[in-house]
């Protein structure tokens, strides 16, 4: 079978060390600019640089996150003099969801292999094929594909596949979500997502809550383990499996890369059926390592994530958004301000226990002493606590777990076997051979003495060149070859091995590096501004027939934008013919989301999107420009394409990129300010002015949550809602109520949440035309 990589996160240096202690293949991290972990202890250049080569020298890969949206100013000033020192450096790939980066890179950083990020929301090989010619090595999946449509990509691609398995899951489509730029300016795109999903909400719909009270973090799903599906995932054709968590623990880190890279090597080791053997024989093994990582953390246990379901109640933690820890027992008896807990699991001294009930935390403390399974733990608990017996007691720190890692992969660094052969000669000098996997140096010392009276032996050469424990290095094998009587310092002895092992670490970290880097001028120019009195035309996003027809009769509306959804296929053609008819230009509006099950439904139906009622598309994503662009082949019919908003074209790299696919028309990003938009005055064909922004597309089904159903992944919903609510308008409501409109799309199976206030740039009309759009929308 082909090797899989265990892809480690590294929120800190000490992370990158315990996950290359614990055997991973690569990390990823964060410098101290552009990557979606503003937050994480990221690395400055020094430890940055030091990092590059620390993982060459443990053979190693080391892949760097700069998948932040980039404003102009920053990649035009500050993104080569970032990125070039660790380019030359070595590092072995950059994390990018900005395709003005992408577009940058590939101009002034030539050979660097650039890892398409999660936020770019492929689906597809489609999508993928898009940016391949952009020099794309590999891209990381849609954490809501399943194992099928993993192997469809599989099959569609030859660029690398990488895809997460265990750890935090984001409700909405990663590089879909405003949620957290909209309620507090705090920019999930730009690495710094509060995590308002976390927040407790209420869902309304006919008037009623359609969850019980103790159910309020509808929006915060369970952290993914696939620990049981390595077969599968590494079967579906998976090449690395990468673990979330740059914001946790280095003992976090380790524990997680330890679990995965064993089962993961069993697997490639013992085959299919001999692993089911060894799974059937080591059951308990097995249950206590997933208890040790749920110990590490979990939110409400753990889900298989969109691998084997589409969405639903059983993978949201309804009821906790933060880590859960591990049940260890139940309360047995509360005699006064006295407790005790009947234990189901043993518990060790300074571990962090809770005890619950149904929606809430009762109790906290300390343990002060170890207790065996199946004894009795005795508390005291304070006046007025609301324990009561059967409340539930849980783990949330597990304090001799988290020793046990650090023990063995945080306080000494795993050490790299070598071997050398030291040659001694009276009056010639020292000479001593390193070999370090293929890299081999030979250094020279001081010349060796003749002895007077006691010679050197080699257990005395051996036993001074063996004291490597300041180093990254262990002498796996030492030759030594005396020829005569010969005597050496002791002193000598350690400068030569001390030289020796720096001459090698400069020569593995350096097989790395990269040389003649010089920034380009590729004739880049920007785009010809529009003028100040040009005329702004308005255009118009419809979802429904009714909309439309309001539309049609305002004569200053040049453009409507008709959602592909707002009918059933066969009645689309109604409605675009009835905006032929009213003199407007037609666009269709494609889905937000663009996964198999779609893509092969508007295959079906292109003979529709094609009528020449049509005057073009506005794209949400890169599988729609090729579905376009090659299926319906729409350059050869004479159709337009508009890019939407959530394709953020927040530099004029990115409109460089999109111009040289055959695509001039850009909506407006909607995080940009009033200054930043006016640098790129007279690039938009439409700015968006009013109406009611969406702040998260999600697979997930709230509607499925509450009534407990689950969708098979990638099953295809007819045209009717698959979801019945008893109504058609649902809400959430947050803890300061205000209501948020909940849109299903059902044919294509995801819902879009929208912001409680509705944009108005009424007030900032001078503004709007000093950026210069074509249309506002």
């Amino acid at each position: 079978m082909k090797k899989v990589e265990i892809l480690a996160p590294a929120g800190s240096y000490e992370s990158l060390v315990a996950a290359i202690n614990a055997s991973c293949d690569a990390v990823y991290i964060g410098g101290a600019k552009f990557g979606a972990r503003a937050y994480a202890d990221n690395l400055a250049e020094e430890n940055m640089l030091r990092a590059i080569d620390y993982v060459h020298i443990h053979d190693k890969k080391i892949y760097m996150t700069v998948n932040t949206l980039l404003k102009n100013s920053e990649l035009e000033n500050e993104l080569y003099d970032y990125l070039s020192k660790y380019y030359l450096q070595g590092l072995d790939a950059v994390i990018v969801q900005d395709v003005g980066v992408l577009h940058f890179i590939r101009e002034q950083f030539p050979g660097l292999p650039v890892h398409a990020s999660t936020q770019m929301t492929l689906t597809m090989a489609q999508g993928a094929e898009v940016l391949k010619p952009m020099g794309i090595t590999r891209l990381v999946t849609a954490r809501e594909l399943s194992l099928d449509e993993i192997k469809t990509l599989r099959a569609g691609t030859d660029l690398e596949i990488e895809a997460f398995v265990h750890g935090a899951l984001c409700y909405c489509y990663s590089g879909q979500c405003f949620m957290s730029s909209m309620f507090g300016g705090r920019s999930g795109n730009r690495g710094r997502c509060a995590q308002p999903c976390r927040m407790p909400y209420q869902l309304h719909g006919d008037g009623k809550n359609l969850f019980p009270q103790e159910e309020k973090y509808l929006l915060s799903p369970k952290d993914i383990c696939t620990l049981e599906l390595i077969p599968e995932l590494i079967d579906s054709g998976i090449d690395s499996f990468k673990i979330e968590g740059r914001m946790k623990r280095p003992e976090y880190t380790a524990g997680v890369t330890y679990a995965y890279r064993k089962y993961t090597e069993l697997y490639l080791e013992l085959g299919k059926e001999k692993y089911e053997t060894y799974r059937n024989n080591h059951k308990d093994e097995f249950k206590k390592d997933i208890r040790n990582l749920q110990d590490l953390y979990n939110r409400g246990g753990f889900t298989q994530g969109y691998y084997t379901s589409g969405n639903g109640r059983s993978m949201i933690s309804l009821n906790r958004s933060n880590h859960s820890g591990v049940s260890v027992g139940k309360v047995a008896e509360i005699r006064g301000s006295q407790g005790k807990i009947q234990l189901a699991e043993d518990i060790n001294a300074q571990d962090i226990l809770e005890i619950r009930d149904a929606s809430d935390n009762l109790y906290e403390f300390t343990v002060k002493n170890n207790e065996r399974k199946g004894g009795i733990y005795s508390i005291h608990l304070n006046k007025g606590t609301k324990v009561k017996p059967g409340n539930a007691v849980y783990r949330t720190k597990n304090n001799k777990l988290l020793n046990d890692l650090s023990e063995e992969f945080l306080k000494e660094e795993k050490k790299i076997p070598i071997f050398g052969q030291l040659t001694v000669q009276a009056g010639e000098p020292l000479k001593l051979i390193l070999r370090c996997r293929d890299t081999v140096v030979e250094s020279e010392g001081d010349i060796a003495l003749k002895a007077r009276n006691q010679p050197m032996t080699e257990d005395k050469l051996r036993k001074q060149l063996f004291k490597t424990n300041e180093t990254s290095y262990q002498f796996q094998e030492l030759s030594i070859v005396i020829n005569g009587n010969v005597f050496i310092p002791v002193q000598k002895l350690n400068e030569l091995r001390r030289r020796a092992l720096a001459e090698l670490s400069a020569a593995i970290a350096g097989a790395f590096r990269r040389k003649g880097l010089k920034k380009q001028d590729c004739g880049f120019r920007q785009y010809q501004g529009r003028e100040q009195g040009d005329t702004v035309g308005i255009s118009a996003a419809v979802s429904n027939k009714e909309q439309l027809m309001a539309a049609c009769e305002i004569k200053e509306v040049s453009n409507l934008y008709l959602d592909s959804d707002a009918v059933p296929f066969r009645q689309l053609l109604e409605l675009t013919g009835y905006i032929q008819q009213n003199g407007k230009k037609c666009y269709i509006v494609l889905p937000y989301i663009f996964r198999k099950a779609a893509y092969q439904l508007f295959l079906q139906n292109k003979t529709i999107l094609a009528d020449n009622t049509i005057n073009g598309y506005m794209i949400r994503n890169y599988e729609e420009y090729y579905f376009v662009t090659e299926e319906l082949k729409a350059s050869g019919l004479g159709k337009e394409l508009i890019t939407d908003y959530n394709l953020y074209i927040m530099n004029l790299r990115a409109a460089q990129f999109w111009k040289e696919k055959g695509v001039c028309q850009f909506t407006a990003p909607l995080e940009l300010t009033y200054y930043e938009l006016k640098e790129l005055e007279g690039i938009y064909y439409d700015l968006i002015v009013y109406g009611s922004i969406p702040l998260m597309v999600s697979a997930q089904c709230l509607i499925k949550t509450s009534t407990g159903g689950n969708n098979k992944n990638d099953s295809l919903a007819s045209n009717e809602p698959c979801c019945k609510s008893g109504g058609e308008l649902i809400e959430l409501i947050d803890r300061y109520q205000k209501n948020f409109r909940i849109k299903r799309h059902c044919r294509e199976c995801y819902n879009t949440i929208y912001n409680s206030r509705r944009l108005s740039l009424l007030h900032s009309l001078e503004e709007v035309k000093e950026i210069k759009p074509k249309n506002i929308r």
